[in-house]
């Protein structure tokens, strides 16, 4: 309360004074994991951008011995872990800004949020009805309060939290979704749909995410308690701030020891997948639990490894690059997604197999990482950040570099 009076009677600062972070200030470790996490979830998401929802939650829906290895691999590997990642990494930002010797005003911050709230909600509707923007603005808000907490309380209020989340997941189911959100549908056949939207004209597209919309923001993210999930994830990135592990101060032999945590816990899903059926109550649960612990597992484990790497010397400066420009790296995944797989460029949907898209991936990480070094030794932000950041601080922001 103390904090907020004082923001409300204090004279916005002008970005000199208080200004965005900039070159040896920011943390390589943050740059770097946080460049891995936004190019890795692209090799996700792309599956529903080039072949609908239901292909991206049913692994079976992909035809094909790679295909299967591929579905299978990025089901226990990589799906949930880098986001898990990202989502903890927009939380230990919160902290950097907040609870530094300098904090950021609260109204800088606040207002940091409110257009990120903006952004997230243009992206939903013209570019692709799975943004995450909007759920880290509004948990956002809420992980505000919470960030000049100490580590241990955080990690321990964030763990609190994934447990509330796994209750209220596993008391009250999500809803299917309405015909009007299909976009959504996990049904078999919705991909056949969704190609008809996704290749006919751009206003049916925007009609049809508008009706996803109040699906994604109601049923999942409000009703659903996503915002439970994401809340809490980033009081852990919060905690692992503060405690040393994100910004690689921990020793060589606590990363190791982490890693090898965390491959266990991921692993314990596919392993005990061969040994349970899921036919009894208990074993229903147990499968529930190595699942949702699986993501936890595994973003600890590639964490760690990607920490140490940089650590031990990995100078990894297109990772960083990419982490530093990761808003702009993000929107841009959906425009490419945009461009190769509805009417508005190559109308690809529905002719890739997994493997095939694994190749566009390659393509699309190539680019991303020779782009970013290279825009950002002309200038000091990508794009986006640019044009967010001067939002925030109400003016515009220097962006070529002087040197």
């Amino acid at each position: 309360m103390a904090s907020t009076a004082h923001a409300a009677i204090t004279p916005t600062p002008t970005a000199d004074q208080v200004g965005p972070t900039l070159g040896a200030s920011r943390l390589d470790t943050l740059d770097v994991l946080r460049g891995v996490a936004v190019l890795m979830i692209f090799v996700v998401n792309i599956k529903m951008m080039a072949a609908g929802y239901n292909h991206y939650v049913t692994r079976s829906l992909w035809e094909g011995e790679s295909d299967a290895w591929f579905a299978f691999l990025q089901g226990e590997f990589v799906h949930g872990n880098f986001v898990t990642i990202f989502t903890a990494l927009f939380g230990a930002g919160l902290a950097l800004l907040l609870a530094r010797d300098k904090p950021v005003p609260l109204m800088i911050v606040l207002r940091r949020l409110s257009w990120l709230t903006v952004f997230g909600a243009l992206h939903l509707i013209f570019l692709r009805e799975g943004d995450i923007l909007i759920w880290y603005a509004l948990a956002g808000f809420l992980a505000v309060p919470f960030a000049r907490l100490s580590g241990p309380v955080l990690l321990g209020l964030g763990g609190a939290f994934q447990v509330a989340a796994f209750v209220y997941y596993s008391t009250f189911p999500i809803p299917a979704p309405t015909p009007s959100a299909i976009l959504w549908s996990s049904a078999p056949d919705a991909h056949l749909e969704v190609a008809k939207i996704m290749l006919g004209p751009l206003s049916d597209q925007i009609i049809a995410r508008i009706g996803a919309a109040s699906y994604y923001m109601a049923d999942l993210f409000a009703l659903g308690g996503v915002w439970i999930d994401t809340l809490g994830v980033m009081l852990i990135g919060m905690g692992l701030l503060k405690n040393g592990f994100l910004g690689g101060q921990l020793r060589p032999r606590t990363y190791a020891g982490l890693a090898l945590i965390g491959i266990a816990i991921g692993a314990a899903h596919p392993i005990g997948s061969l040994a349970l059926t899921g036919g009894t109550a208990w074993e229903a649960i147990a499968l529930s639990v190595m699942s949702y612990a699986g993501k936890f597992g595994g973003a600890l484990a590639w964490s760690a490894l990607i920490i140490a790497a940089v650590c031990a010397g990995w100078k990894a400066k297109a990772f960083a690059a990419a982490g530093r420009t990761a808003f702009t790296v993000y929107i841009l995944q959906s425009v490419i997604g945009l461009a190769l797989f509805s009417s508005l460029g190559l109308g690809l949907f529905g002719q890739f197999s997994l493997s095939q898209l694994m190749l566009v991936n390659v393509g699309v990480w190539a680019f991303f990482l020779i782009a970013a070094p290279v825009w950002l030794a002309r200038y000091r932000f990508g794009p986006l950040e640019w044009m967010w950041r001067s939002l925030t601080y109400g003016e515009t922001q220097p962006m070529r570099r002087r040197d």
